[in-house]
Parts: C-alpha cells; structure tokens; sequence
C-alpha cells in the first residue's frame, strides 16, 4: 500500500517541534502507525491551543487584578487610608463601595454626586416601572383580544361543526333533487321534440288556422263578449213592455229592439256552428 506522504510530513514537523534538539526515537514507518502518530499529533496540537488559551487568560485575569488593585490603592490613598492597615472585611466594604461608585457612575465621593447618584437610579427604575406598566397593559389588552379571538374561533367551529352536520343530512336530499332534476330536463327535451314533431305534422296535415286552440279560444270570448252586450238590450226591450198608451210609437221601438236583439242572436248562432265546425 501506498504510504501518504502528506500525513507523513505532518507527523514528523509535529515529532520535530515535540522533542525539539532531542533526536525524535525510531518508529516504523508504514500506513498504520503514520494514521496512529496523526491522531496523537492532533490530540496534542489540540491540548496545546487549549492550554495557550488557558494561560493567555490567566494571563488577562492577572493584569485585571493588578489594575484592579492599583485602583483600589489609589482610592485608599486618597482617603489617607493604607492597604495594609484595612482587615480583609474592611477590604471587602472598600471593594464594594468602590463597585456602587462605580454602577452610580460618582465622579467623586461627596454627598452631592451620591445623591444625583441615587436619584439618576431613581429615574431610570421609575422609567423601568412605567415600561412595565405600559408592557403589563399591553399584556392584558393582548390577553383579552386573544381571548375574544378564542371566543369567535370556537364559535365559528361550531358553526362550522353544524354546518358540516347539515350539509351530511341535506347530501342525500340534494342529490335526489339533482337526479329528479336531471330526469325533468330530459322530459322537457322530449316534450319539446314531440311538440315540434306535432307542429310539423299540423303543418303536413294543412289544416285550417281557425280550428288552432288559440282561434278557437278566442272566438269564445267574443261570444262571450257578444252576450254581454245582449243583455242590455234584452233589458231594454223588457222596459218596453211598460211603455205609455202611445201605441204606434211603443211598436216602432219595440220592432227596433227586436231586430238588432234578432242581429245579434243571429251572430251569436253563427259564432257557435263555427266553434263546432
């Protein structure tokens, strides 16, 4: 098998920098021990980065100390009070004097900028509290919109439930009536085809227009019309038997009254042998 000179060379820089000016011991050089030694070189190139980062933060965290001690020894100097002279509670008090300082943004250690500090503290927990009020009333309105949302969603489930329930009973109902449906509007069609099979039939047969039903109803209600215009005259020769002692004159509307009531029967005859023709 092929030896990987790539992870080769990586070994032996890794062996190189691990033993430095020492002679690196004598390993069998094939595949296997070359993929052993890699791993081992990235275990311990990994151990190495954590250790640098380890030391290089310790090393901070000590300039953080020595800074912070300076500072500390500054502040107590100008109090006119040694490091050396405080126990270690005391140290502690001064160290947290020096943080509240520090939060309160003091330039100095008067009463004065202890009190704008306080009160700046003051403005800025008030302003905190008046946020949560207003995040407590946006809260609460939001809580009750969501319910009403709730509500209606509930509702509108229902609604949706019934309607689900409805549409489930009605189907079958709905769908005889498509089928009856269906079955009427092929009736119709076939009525319509026998209609025009009849017409063209009737025009085959050439039959006369007065025997069509439209002519025939017509002719009924002039008949009918005939016959009411008859009565007044019917009454009117009836008032004629009433008439004065003026004979001659009695007669002669009497005859005229009985030749147009003969005109009119006379039509009203004729009217009805056309309607049995």
């Amino acid at each position: 098998m092929e030896l990987n000179e790539q992870k080769h060379f990586k070994v032996k820089l890794w062996l190189e920098g691990l033993f430095g000016d020492e002679p690196i011991p004598q390993y069998e050089i094939n595949n296997k021990t070359i993929e052993i030694l890699e791993q081992m070189a990235d275990r311990n190139m990994r151990c190495d980065r954590d250790a640098e980062i380890v030391i290089e933060d310790m090393v901070q965290k000590t300039a953080e100390y020595d800074f912070e001690a300076q500072r500390i020894s500054r502040i107590l100097n100008d109090v006119g009070i040694t490091l050396t002279s405080l126990s270690q509670s005391g140290s502690h008090s001064i160290k947290t004097l020096s943080e509240v300082s520090l939060l309160l943004g003091l330039k100095d250690c008067s009463s004065s900028s202890l009190m704008l500090g306080i009160a700046n503290q003051s403005c800025a927990l008030d302003a905190i509290l008046d946020e949560r009020a207003e995040e407590k009333r946006v809260y609460s309105r939001l809580l009750a919109k969501t319910k009403s949302s709730l509500v209606k969603a509930n509702t509108l489930q229902r609604a949706l439930e019934t309607l689900e329930e409805q549409h489930t009973l009605q189907k079958p109902i709905l769908d005889k009536r498509s089928q009856e449906t269906g079955f009427l509007q092929s009736k119709a069609k076939e009525y319509q085809r026998i209609v025009k099979e009849l017409e063209e039939y009737q025009k085959s047969l050439g039959l006369e227009s007065s025997i069509f039903h439209e002519n025939l109803v017509k002719k009924a209600e002039d008949i009918n019309l005939l016959k009411e215009k008859s009565k007044p005259l019917k009454n009117k020769l009836e008032s004629y038997q009433n008439l004065p002692p003026d004979l001659s004159l009695a007669k002669v509307k009497v005859e005229e009254a009985k030749r147009e009531l003969a005109r009119l029967e006379q039509q009203l005859s004729s009217n009805i042998d056309m309607l049995h023709i």
